[in-house]
């Protein structure tokens, strides 16, 4: 299966994101984590075995990305405003 790694800096979020492509062609499909995930949880939870069959033969692409969650929404201690203003971003 071919997989592809990115790490691109943000401007909006002044920061570095991360994300995985799995696949050579077909339909996008964007796989967002559960809270607090990463990027990589797509692999680690072997959702890449799962979605192989659909990967492999180039119905679909796998586009895994990264949230900020820890930075918003679990950012429990955190300045209500600034976290919505950064989940803004």
């Amino acid at each position: 299966m071919e997989t592809n790694y990115y790490r691109n800096y943000s401007p909006a979020l002044g920061k570095d994101v991360e994300m995985k492509v799995y696949g050579h062609a077909g339909r996008p499909l964007i796989f967002i984590p559960c809270q607090d995930g990463r990027f990589y949880d797509f692999e680690n939870f072997h959702m890449t075995d799962t979605w192989a069959p659909w990967i492999e033969s180039g119905q679909v692409m796998v586009f895994s990305i990264d949230t900020i969650d820890q930075e918003t929404w679990s950012n429990q201690y955190g300045d209500a405003h600034w976290r919505i203003c950064r989940y803004e971003q």
